[in-house]
């Protein structure tokens, strides 16, 4: 593999992004004065140009090339700002932060307009899905809590103030069942929707490529 893209590399698994993109370097990436690469590495992951390299670097005593740096940011931005790296920026659930230059920009933000509308149907129907998950496992628990309410109140040993007890909990256990096994057909209903939904704009999304 060729030196600089070994170096860019380096810089680029170096680079930490928080929050609004900030780049933080490492003592031998600040005296490496690969400035070039330093940008595009942050460019390319779409860390915003306004970021001060002085600040990343400037308790290390080194001062960066802005020019260099700013011709890596903008090929490495070029390479950021398509609408493939929108698409999955969006369908990731991540935040769009306004980096592109104004001539990409537009095709950048509608293809995430179109992952974030993917990710937010897909999440919700995972939601409902971890909601029927849910409910479906706590049946199954009161089934094994009511089998063993019943079973004492046939043991023959069970005293009778046990047996009203026990009455009462088989009650209040067949009750929660019925209540949960209505929820869960009023979410399959949704389910249904959603998934059908989902699948709807999957089929738009691939008419679109």
């Amino acid at each position: 593999m060729p030196a600089h893209v070994l170096r860019l590399a380096a810089l680029t698994a170096g680079l930490t992004v928080t929050g609004c993109a900030s780049t933080t370097l490492s003592e031998s990436q600040c005296a490496a004065n690969d400035w070039y690469n330093v940008g595009y590495a942050a460019g390319s992951r779409g860390v915003g140009q306004s970021r001060s390299l002085h600040d990343a670097c400037g308790t290390r005593g080194v001062v960066p090339d802005r020019a260099q740096y700013t011709a890596g940011w903008r090929d490495g931005i070029a390479h950021y700002c398509t609408p493939e790296s929108g698409f999955d920026l969006g369908q990731g659930g991540d935040a769009y932060r306004r980096v592109c230059p104004a001539n990409l920009e537009a095709a950048f933000h509608a293809a995430y307009a179109n992952g974030h509308a993917l990710h937010v149907a897909q999440s919700e129907v995972a939601a409902l899905e971890h909601a029927i998950d849910r409910r479906t496992a706590r049946i199954d628990d009161l089934q094994t809590e009511l089998r063993q309410s019943i079973d004492g109140l046939v043991a023959p040993g069970t005293a009778t103030t046990d047996r009203w007890w026990l009455l009462e909990r088989a009650k209040n256990l067949s009750e929660e069942r019925g209540r949960l096994r209505s929820e869960i057909d009023r979410l399959n209903a949704d389910l249904a929707v959603k998934r059908a939904d989902l699948e709807a704009l999957r089929h738009t999304l691939a008419d679109l490529n």
